[in-house]
């Protein structure tokens, strides 16, 4: 008979958790792992088959724990606005648990925008978008976002809540009025320049 598991998933995934809180992505090992729990290799691996899996049930983990950390999200004005806010305020508290985010194909990326998704549904009745249109402004604000929780995480003095809260609101002010106008997106493609050519972008 198969000896009898002294862990739960929950309990093995929430160590590894811990330890990539503490210490880094790369320092979630078998090893380590047990040096957590306080036990052998022989109860984790009779839980999961191997690392693979175990990695996996960490990355759930820390989405759920960011899903916990913007639960109430719809309760604030403007929702979307704040779900940045505290996207880049997770990065930030959560440096290292937040590099989990980028890992294996941008898979909790994918993932946790949910909730920042439910918000939008706001934000095109408020300002008569068409779902074309929130798309965009939904795809402009998650990057740039994402863009300055990642610098965040590194130099975190450089970024403070009003400085961040100013960015945010200049992109989505920026984004929103180019979709209002109707105008067509120029999509400059760089080239090497000729002499006397000017660098100046038409925005007619």
């Amino acid at each position: 008979m198969p000896r009898s598991a002294f862990f739960s998933k929950e309990t093995i995934a929430a160590a590894g958790l811990e330890i990539i809180r503490n210490q880094g992505v790369d320092a979630l090992t078998a090893r380590a792992l047990s040096k957590q729990l306080g036990c052998s290799l022989s109860p984790i691996f009779t839980v999961f088959k191997d690392m693979d899996e175990i990695h996996a049930a960490v990355r759930q983990a820390a989405a759920a724990l960011f899903s916990d950390y913007v639960k109430d999200i719809l309760d604030f004005q403007p929702a979307f606005k704040d779900y940045g806010m505290r996207l880049i305020r997770f990065a930030k508290q959560e440096r290292n648990i937040f590099q989990l985010f980028f890992e294996r194909g941008n898979s909790l990326l994918e993932n946790a925008p949910a909730t920042a998704l439910n918000c939008l549904d706001e934000i095109k009745e408020s300002y008569q978008l068409t779902d074309e249109q929130v798309l965009i402004l939904y795809r402009q604000l998650w990057a740039f976002t994402c863009g300055i929780a990642v610098l965040a995480t590194q130099s975190p003095d450089d970024y403070p809540e009003e400085l961040i809260s100013e960015m945010i609101s200049t992109q989505f002010i920026s984004t929103l009025s180019f979709l209002k106008s109707g105008r067509p997106v120029k999509n400059v493609t760089p080239h090497l320049k000729v002499e006397g050519e000017k660098t100046i972008i038409d925005l007619g």
